[in-house]
Formats: structure tokens, sequence, C-alpha cells
């Protein structure tokens, strides 16, 4: 019999070798690897609502992003059970998002109301108080991240004790 936890161990694996890489010189390589991040990330979110399993794990972000391209590259990507589909967050209105991608620049002080359950990633080290209970972030040459909880929490987003313990700051 094939142990359940198998696919699991192998994705925490998989971000434990990510968070111990060093940073890649080339920014599509970076990019690829922030990518991969979001990709684990969701593997061990868990939305309010379960849905059903053919539903798609929408991804929203912006062409103009620099992550555009490593983000669509995931597309099709089984995600518990769900495909990752990347759209265009200017496109995607009425459409719900589960993940919502943005820069750090860019990143709201607060959720929209139509956001949802969205579980917000800020690429990069916001300056303010921000909307996103993911931040992705760049220190000492290695690409970290941040969890805000109390964020997650308030959309109704849990996530998994194990990537808990694999972020740089839990707040």
């Amino acid at each position: 019999m094939m142990n359940r936890y198998l696919p699991l161990s192998a994705a925490l694996l998989a971000l434990h070798v990510l968070l111990a890489a060093p940073s890649c010189l080339a920014q599509g390589q970076d990019d690829q690897l922030k990518a991969a991040y979001i990709l684990n990330i969701a593997m061990f979110t868990t939305w309010p609502a379960a849905p059903a399993p053919a539903r798609a794990l929408t991804v929203c972000a912006s062409p103009q992003h620099s992550l555009w391209d490593s983000l669509r590259q995931l597309d099709g990507r089984n995600v518990n059970g769900r495909t990752w589909a990347t759209v265009d967050a200017g496109a995607a209105s009425g459409k719900p998002c589960n993940i919502v991608v943005v820069s750090a620049a860019r990143a709201p002080r607060s959720a929209p109301k139509e956001a949802g359950n969205a579980l917000y990633v800020v690429d990069g080290t916001p300056s303010a108080p921000y909307a996103g209970a993911v931040a992705l972030v760049e220190e000492s040459q290695h690409i970290r991240f941040d969890v805000d909880t109390r964020e997650a929490a308030r959309v109704g987003i849990k996530f998994s004790s194990r990537l808990l313990r694999l972020a740089r700051n839990v707040i």
C-alpha cells in the first residue's frame, strides 16, 4: 500500500530545497524560483470551502509582472486535485481569484471587497502595511517568504504547520 503522505512529503522536501538554494543571478531563473515558491505554498494552503476537485486554482497576475511568464508555465499543474490556471488580473473581473500575485510597489493596503477568499502574494518587501498573507522577499541572496496568519485567517485561509515552519517570519 502506498504511503498517503508521500506526495506531501515530496512537496515539502521540494519547498525545503528551494529555501536552501542560493538566489539565481538571472532574472528569469529568479522568477521561476518565485513561481515555484507560490506553487508550493498553494499546495500547503486550505481555502474555506473545499471546491470540487475539477475546479481550477485561479492565479491572477498582471501580464506586465515579471513573474507572469513563469506563472503561466505552471498552467495545468495539479495542486491538490485542482488545475493551476494563470489569468490576467485585469481581465479576471467576475472570475474569482484563488491567488493574487502583486509586486510590492502595487500591493494594496487592504484587500478589495471583491477579492473574497483570495490569497494575496506580494512579490518583494513591502514598504508599508499591505493586504497580503504571503510576501516573497530576498535576503542574503536567497528567496524567503513571510506569512501573515492574521490576514490569512481574515479571508478564511489556513496554512499547513509544515509550511509555517519554513517561513522566515510568521505573524
